[in-house]
Parts: structure tokens; C-alpha cells; sequence
């Protein structure tokens, strides 16, 4: 629980490169790192460093790039300093890996513990170095020497600063150790791989067989051999046995360079420039001026809280007013419901009733058309329909066999159409006559459309 944690992630457009950059960064920064951070576009930094204290996070890592290149900043969480730094070039593990001949993929168990650290040419003099050392140091647990186990470092991490340029390189390495006083034949029987015995009587002669041993290995580095003091991971790494230890780069690999070094969380004064130096007047006066802004914006920001507090007070007061109101204006209406039907009954009670003539009369001061309120004569009227057409006898058939087939099919056709009339004006009338004509246009038309569906069913 006490172990540093920290949190990679990237900010705006950066690319699939970058993404992955972001990943491989994860991998090496592993177990004490959010590995499945999800990323949404609506969050802002300020989402993440409220977060942080909650989990337990003390480091941030954020890539974002702009029109110059891709910058990298360390952020110190909660109170600071933010180490911004330029990634001049990079690697990512798949690249590493094309470039060997024997490529290694890192398994669950060897990310399961953090890596070693290692800082080289940190130690000059001067607030670059210090604060970097310092940063880099505290992202990463404490060794405790005395209790440390060796089958746990599985990993290094190696942070170098070039003295001639000031860039630092970052790469990051696994940890093999292969036994040594052996040749390459015994290698293979103690790591249980089978060797190919074709051609050969015995195995002794394949485990006699100096010729096989490489060069490489006649010619092994004594300083990189020692006795174990535990045993290691690995057939053949017993303790107080002589084993190698090796180192194989498994990526990714960074270039970068330091930009400057600020207070606080991206709002601080500057503390180191890479390209800008201030005397210490300018320093103080740069100083005195941030501290101003931030009093300035702090009282505003009380100002601000005060009127919204006074607005939702006035808001609040309004509305129980209004409330206030509505509930009175409901018990004046109940109480007066009757005085409203008393002064209506006295006011027209002494009126006699008029006809609708001499309320034409009043109102338009003239006399009323005749037969304008008699209401008999336009029910009948609706109710009549007008005229009734009378049928005609059909003609009589004869004149042979060709005009009794041709006269009767004009009677059939004469009296389809004068069905088809009587019902069009029986239709007419039930809808008012010339009154309402547009009415009856619509109906017609639907009756229509039926008559046709009911042809295309047939």
C-alpha cells in the first residue's frame, strides 16, 4: 500500500504510435500502474488529479503533441513539481523485437514485480539534477536489501543522462542468468532440451564433443559470472553455483530531453529553463506577480460564490411569494363563488326574453332578411332533398334476334346510369344539397375508391 503508484495517459490527438508508446509505458511501470486505464475525450487532466489522492496515485505520466513534437511531463501528485520533457526519438517493443535474432516476449510473471532502478550521471551539482534524480527515484518502491529475495528482480530499468548533450535515454532490460563452468551440449540436456544424437554410437560423445562449443562462448566476460547467493528462477541457477547474468533489452526506449521543471501542478513559478535564464530580480518581481493574479482570482471567485448565494436566496424568496399569492387567491374564489351567481341573477332578472328578430334588430339596426331565423322551412328543405327524377318505362324488345340482344343491353346500360343517378342524388341530398357540395364531393370520391378495391378483389 505504501508503494508509489502512478498513472499513464495521453492528452489529445497524439496518434497510434503514441498510443502504443502509452501501452509499452504501462508494461515497464508495471504492477503499481493503472494497465486498463480507459481514456474518454471529455475528460480533462483536472478529472484524473481529482482521482488520484482517492487511489492512492503519486505520479502522473502524460504525453501530448503538438505542432513542434511530442512532449512528456511527470507530474508530482498532489502538490508538485511538473517535469516537462521533449521526446526527441523512440522505440516500441515491437521494434525491439524485430531487431533481434531471438526476441523475448515478457510473461505475466516477470511484470508482476517492479523493475530496478538504475541513474547514471544524475550526481553533478545543480536544481536540473536534483529535482530529476528525485522524481525519477521516488516513482519507483525502495529496495530493502536485507529482505530482498532474487527471484523478484526481474527486471531493470536504466535512466541515462549524456553528458555532452544533457539528452537522457531510457531503456528497459530483462534480467537472465544461465549457469557457467558448462558447455553448450550440457546447457541443452540441463534445460531438458532434446539434442539431435543422429550419427553418434553414444551421448557421451555428444557431452565430450568440444568442437561444438562457439566462440562466444569459449570467450565468456568472467566479469559478468558470480556465485549465487539464492536460487533463481531458471534450470541450472542454484544457489552458491556460478551463473551469468545477462541483460536483454525488451523495450520500449525513449530519447528525451528536459524542457523545465515547474511548481506545483502546471501552474507554479518556473524553476529551471532549458532555453530561458531570469535574474533573481526578474525571478522575484515574475514571483510577486503570480502571488497577485492569485489573490485576484481568488477574491473574485468569493465574489462570484456571494452573488449566487444572494441570487438563489432572491429566487427562493420569490417563489414562496408566488406560492403565498396562489394559495389566497384560491380561498377568495372559493368565498365568492356565490356573490358572482347573485349578481348575475339580479342583473338579468328583470329582462324579458326577445326573439331573434329583435336581437337583429338591436344589434345591427336594421330589419332582419326574410326567412332568415325560420328554422322549419330549412329542415325541410334538408330533409326533401329537391326533385325527384322520374324513372322512365323501359322500351319494349323486338326487331329480331341481333336488335333484341342490342336492346337489351342499352336497357341494362340505361338503367345502371339511372341507378347510379338516383343514388348520386339520394347521396347529394343526405348531405344538404348545394350547402354543402364539397362534403359530398369527398364522400362520392371514397365510395368510389370502394367500389374499385372491391373490383380488383373480385
Amino acid at each position: 500500500s505504501r508503494a508509489p503508484k502512478s498513472f499513464v495517459i495521453r492528452r489529445g490527438k497524439v496518434g497510434n504510435r503514441v498510443i502504443s508508446l502509452v501501452l509499452n509505458l504501462r508494461d515497464v511501470m508495471m504492477p503499481n500502474t493503472a494497465q486498463n486505464l480507459k481514456e474518454n475525450k471529455k475528460n480533462k487532466l483536472k478529472d484524473f488529479l481529482n482521482v488520484a489522492p482517492t487511489l492512492n496515485v503519486t505520479h502522473m505520466m502524460v504525453f501530448s503533441k503538438t505542432a513542434i513534437g511530442l512532449n512528456f511531463r511527470i507530474l508530482r501528485v498532489p502538490r508538485g513539481p511538473t517535469l516537462t520533457f521533449r521526446v526527441l526519438k523512440y522505440s516500441l517493443k515491437q521494434d525491439i523485437a524485430a531487431m533481434q535474432k531471438k526476441p523475448h516476449t515478457p510473461t505475466d510473471r516477470e511484470l508482476l514485480d517492479p523493475p530496478l532502478l538504475v541513474l547514471n550521471n544524475f550526481s553533478k551539482p545543480g536544481i536540473e539534477n536534483e529535482m530529476t534524480r528525485t522524481v525519477f527515484q521516488t516513482m519507483f518502491p525502495a529496495l530493502d536489501v536485507e529482505n530482498l529475495h532474487l527471484r523478484n528482480c526481474r527486471r531493470v530499468l536504466l535512466i541515462n543522462k549524456n553528458l555532452v548533450d544533457g539528452t537522457i535515454d531510457i531503456r528497459h532490460y530483462l534480467i537472465k542468468a544461465t549457469p557457467t563452468g558448462i558447455s553448450k551440449s550440457i546447457k541443452k540436456i540441463v534445460r531438458a532440451k532434446i539434442p539431435n544424437l543422429g550419427g553418434l554410437r553414444d551421448i557421451s560423445e555428444y557431452v565430450e564433443n568440444d568442437g561444438i562449443v562457439s566462440d562466444s562462448e569459449a570467450e565468456e566476460n568472467p566479469n559478468n559470472s558470480l556465485n549465487l547467493p539464492q536460487n533463481i528462477p531458471g534450470r541450472g541457477n542454484v544457489k552458491a553455483k556460478k551463473s551469468a547474468i545477462r541483460l536483454k533489452e525488451i523495450g520500449p526506449r525513449m530519447t528525451i530531453q528536459l524542457l523545465k521543471i515547474e511548481e506545483g501542478i502546471n501552474t507554479g513559478s518556473v524553476l529551471y529553463h532549458a532555453f530561458e535564464t531570469r535574474s533573481e530580480a526578474e525571478a522575484a518581481g515574475l514571483k510577486k506577480k503570480k502571488k497577485k493574479q492569485a489573490e485576484v482570482k481568488k477574491q473574485r471567485r468569493e465574489e462570484q460564490q456571494r452573488a449566487l448565494e444572494t441570487r438563489k436566496q432572491k429566487k427562493a424568496s420569490k417563489s414562496k411569494e408566488q406560492q403565498q399569492q396562489h394559495n389566497n387567491g384560491n380561498d377568495d374564489n372559493d368565498g365568492n363563488d356565490d356573490d358572482v351567481q347573485d349578481t348575475y341573477n339580479q342583473r338579468f332578472k328583470d329582462e324579458e326574453p326577445i326573439s331573434d328578430d329583435e336581437w337583429y334588430r338591436r344589434e345591427v339596426g336594421e330589419e332582419p332578411p326574410e326567412n332568415l331565423f325560420d328554422r322549419s322551412e330549412k329542415k325541410n328543405k334538408n330533409k326533401g332533398g329537391g326533385k325527384k327524377r322520374k324513372r322512365k318505362a323501359p322500351e319494349a324488345a323486338g326487331g329480331g334476334a341481333a336488335s333484341g340482344s342490342g336492346a337489351k343491353q342499352s336497357s341494362k346500360a340505361k338503367n345502371s346510369r339511372k341507378k347510379k343517378n338516383n343514388a348520386d342524388d339520394d347521396d347529394f341530398n343526405a348531405f344538404g344539397g348545394n350547402n354543402n357540395n364539397n362534403k359530398f364531393k369527398q364522400h362520392r370520391s371514397r365510395k368510389d375508391n370502394k367500389k374499385s378495391r372491391g373490383k380488383r378483389r373480385r
